[in-house]
């Protein structure tokens, strides 16, 4: 999928695109398709700029963004137990990216 974030580029004037990609054969069966996992991208509404922001084997569980801060926030799970299902026994990773900064961090957080 692919969402423009108009709202952020009114406030910013950066022209900002939101990805959600199967961006590798995750599950090693040949295809890439809805069986692998999901990854989160963010680009110029061009395409330059282009980065991801979900870290290499976790899958993207969702993003939301937050308009009143410019900030992109996104989970993923890690799949920790090695059990190749993700599960309850894995990690869920919070993070977040500033859009209103040029460079665009990954902010990890703990929630309360």
């Amino acid at each position: 999928t692919a969402t423009y974030l108009k709202s952020v580029s009114d406030k910013t004037k950066q022209q900002i695109m939101v990805y959600t990609i199967a961006d590798g054969d995750t599950n090693n069966d040949g295809k890439l398709d809805i069986n692998d996992i999901k990854t989160l991208y963010i680009s110029e509404i061009n395409g330059e700029r282009l980065v991801k922001l979900s870290p290499e084997l976790q899958e993207l569980i969702d993003w939301k963004l937050i308009e009143s801060k410019n900030r992109l926030y996104f989970r993923t799970i890690e799949e920790a137990n090695k059990n190749v299902q993700f599960d309850k026994g894995d990690i869920v990773h919070y993070n977040f990216v500033d859009l209103s900064n040029k460079e665009w961090k990954i902010i990890e957080y703990k929630p309360i």
